[in-house]
């Protein structure tokens, strides 16, 4: 059993099912001005986090900007969010690959190493793709369960 190709193919899963969220997500709700935390916010934040947890070493790893849900006329598009995606879904094979995982992790000081840092990091993924799939449930939309296992890259 090797914990790091389980941990890809969960990585990868939780991302399927944030990127059908995000992909299905209707434009009215995309920026609705009922929702506190805008659903293009939440994917963003989810996806930062993501990127940033994913790290194998601290230095040499680019952060993202932080952009405040608040301000007017800077929400992410659609397509912005996905080429994030799509970034942290690299990030998945090419940061676990080198990662020791069982460094210690400055990210949150309560984890004990980078391998609960990953399991912290997937189910703060699923956490916010399943916020917003309740929110799409208002919408006639179908979302499905990503269940398949990811192949191992070889």
């Amino acid at each position: 059993m090797n914990i790091k190709h389980i941990l890809q193919s969960q990585y990868l899963l939780a991302l399927a099912m944030l990127k059908q969220a995000i992909v299905k997500c209707p434009p009215e709700a995309w920026d609705d001005a009922n929702d506190k935390d805008k659903f293009w916010f939440v994917a963003y934040h989810t996806l930062r986090y993501a990127h940033q947890y994913l790290k194998a070493r601290d230095k040499g790893y680019p952060r993202w900007e932080q952009r405040a849900y608040s301000k007017p006329g800077k929400l992410f598009t659609k397509e912005e969010i996905l080429e994030r995606l799509a970034a942290v879904e690299q990030d998945v094979v090419t940061q676990l690959a080198i990662m020791n995982l069982e460094e210690k992790t400055g990210a949150t000081g309560h984890l004990a190493n980078k391998l609960e840092l990953q399991i912290y990091n997937i189910r703060h993924i699923q956490q916010h793709a399943g916020e917003l799939y309740q929110r799409l449930s208002a919408y006639n939309l179908k979302l499905e369960w990503a269940s398949q296992r990811y192949k191992e890259q070889e």
